[in-house]
């Protein structure tokens, strides 16, 4: 009976260790835009779906990625079934084009989405080593 507790607590250890840096990724990636060209990051990341804005003496540009889906029944703005995937980033930048912030608004399972994270990492920046044995 212990062993068999032992391969449960094992199992579900390991479960959550395979599916956090996923989402520690994304966010990875994301922040690592900070500094970087809004024009470069809009290559690496595709168009923004949620809204562009060029900057302007008076007020900075954004650009927003927003993709989701839900799982069950009912249309997207039904309400009803579970998130499959919820990614909501908004990148600021000044007239120069430089990002100087990154929010993530959501990162629930980006990597349902964004299957190639290292092709959006902003070009120069290595990803981070993983400590997980």
């Amino acid at each position: 009976m212990k062993t068999l507790a032992t391969l449960l607590l094992g199992a579900v250890l390991c479960g959550c260790a395979t599916d956090a840096p996923r989402i520690v990724e994304y966010r990875y990636v994301a922040y690592s835009w900070t500094g970087g060209n809004i024009s470069d990051m809009i290559e690496a990341w595709g168009t923004p779906r949620a809204g562009h804005d060029e900057a302007t003496a008076a007020t900075p540009g954004h650009a927003r990625w927003r993709v989701f889906s839900r799982t069950g029944g009912g249309g997207s703005g039904s309400g009803s079934g579970g998130i499959r995937y919820f990614c909501d980033t908004i990148a600021r930048f000044d007239m120069d084009g430089t990002i100087y912030e990154i929010e993530i608004r959501q990162s629930d399972n980006c990597d349902r989405y964004y299957r190639d994270l290292g092709s959006m990492l902003r070009p120069g920046v290595k990803p981070p080593t993983s400590t997980e044995s």
